[in-house]
């Protein structure tokens, strides 16, 4: 009788143990995945930054034009004859 109860006893102790390393997992997975949750709710608020950013008509102008469009009425002149020093 002795045996059995001592078997019962080890087999209560090993799940036991199972189970405090489950939840020790089970907590690790969770602060990691809180942390990824901040940052992707970080990531998310610089995006829709840039999304604001981007409807501003003023912005995306500067942009094309720092790629060389000109407006209709407008002449476009070569940098190195604005930027040439004068004789």
């Amino acid at each position: 009788m002795h045996l059995v109860f001592a078997l019962g006893s080890l087999h209560l102790l090993l799940l036991l143990g199972l189970e405090v390393q489950r939840s020790v997992h089970i907590q690790r997975e969770i602060a990691a995945t809180k942390l990824r949750v901040a940052q992707l709710e970080q990531q998310n608020q610089k995006l829709l930054e840039e999304l604001q950013t981007a409807a501003d008509p003023r912005y995306r102008e500067g942009l094309v034009r720092q790629l060389g469009y000109v407006h209709k009425d407008e002449r476009l002149y070569p940098r190195a004859l604005l930027e040439a020093p004068s004789r």
